[in-house]
Order: C-alpha cells, then structure tokens, then sequence
C-alpha cells in the first residue's frame, strides 16, 4: 500500500555532537564576552536623537492635549428633521381630509366608554343629562348604604364562593 515505506523509519535523520547542550552555555558566554565585532561592521546601525529622552514626554502629552478645532458634521441636521416632519403632518392631514375620518357623530359605545372612565358620581351625572334635558320627568337618583351586612347578603346571593377563595 505505502509504496515510500516510511512509516518504518525510527529516527529522525538530526544528529547532535555528544555533550551538546551541556557545554553550550559555556560556549554561548564565552562567544559573547570576546566582544569582536564581526568584520566590516563598526556600528549596531541604531541611533537615537540626542535628548531623545527628556523631551519625548512633553512632546507626546503636547500633541495628545492639544486643542485643535475640528469641524463637527452632524449626520441629522434640524433643518432636514423641519422638512420631514412638515411632509408627515401634511399627509395625515391628507388623509384625514379625504377619509373622513373627522366626524362629528358620536356613538352610543362612545358614549358610554367616557361615563364608564370618568369619576362622575351620580349627582354629577344626574346635573349633566338634566343640562341636556335627557332625563324623564320621574327620574330619581337612589343612593344604597354600603355596609358590611348589605355586602355580604349580596355576595352570599350573587357570588360564587369558591371563585373568591381561590
């Protein structure tokens, strides 16, 4: 199958001289204190300003405090936000006018959505249908004692217990 059979080789092929990593810390320190140069180079070839040093720091804080005036560009400007806002005010107006929707009729459901939410006592109520001459001429206002008797005769008659319980 394997026509190249190397999957039979043990060893890498690398050879290493015998005491090789023992002796190279000696060798390296050795090597590094001759300080020889090697030929033709005089020089590392890195240079630095002079007072590079003292200086960079007030330089660096100069150029990061400084104060220069940018020109802000707004992305929305008010002037586009008038216009936009006068085209949707004259297309609801738009559609208003040709809907229909601006009726005077009210319904009965109206009507009765506004007494339902509204905090009118009866009396209140009674002055209101009098002022519209809606009331009958028999029409009597009735006002029922709340006590502790009367409520409980009419939960024990009306309600269902166990929906209370629970």
């Amino acid at each position: 199958m394997k026509k190249d059979k190397t999957h039979n080789i043990n060893s890498t092929g690398f050879k290493t001289p015998s005491n090789y990593f023992e002796s190279f810390d000696k060798k390296l320190m050795l090597r590094l204190d001759e300080e020889k140069s090697i030929e033709g180079i005089s020089s590392s070839g890195f240079t630095i300003p002079k007072d590079y040093f003292t200086s960079i720091e007030t330089e660096i804080l100069n150029k990061v405090t400084s104060e220069n005036e940018t020109k802000v560009v707004r992305l929305f400007s008010r002037k586009k936000a008038y216009y936009i806002s006068g085209i949707a005010a004259s297309l609801l107006l738009m559609l208003a006018v040709f809907n229909g929707s601006a009726t005077d009729e009210f319904s009965v459901e109206m009507v009765e959505n506004y007494f339902a939410e509204s905090s009118l006592d009866s009396y209140e109520l009674a002055e209101l249908l009098s002022d519209a001459n809606i009331l009958e001429d028999d029409f009597t206002i009735t006002e029922i004692n709340n006590t502790e008797k009367n409520l409980e005769d009419y939960l024990l008659e009306n309600a269902d217990i166990e929906a209370i319980i629970e």
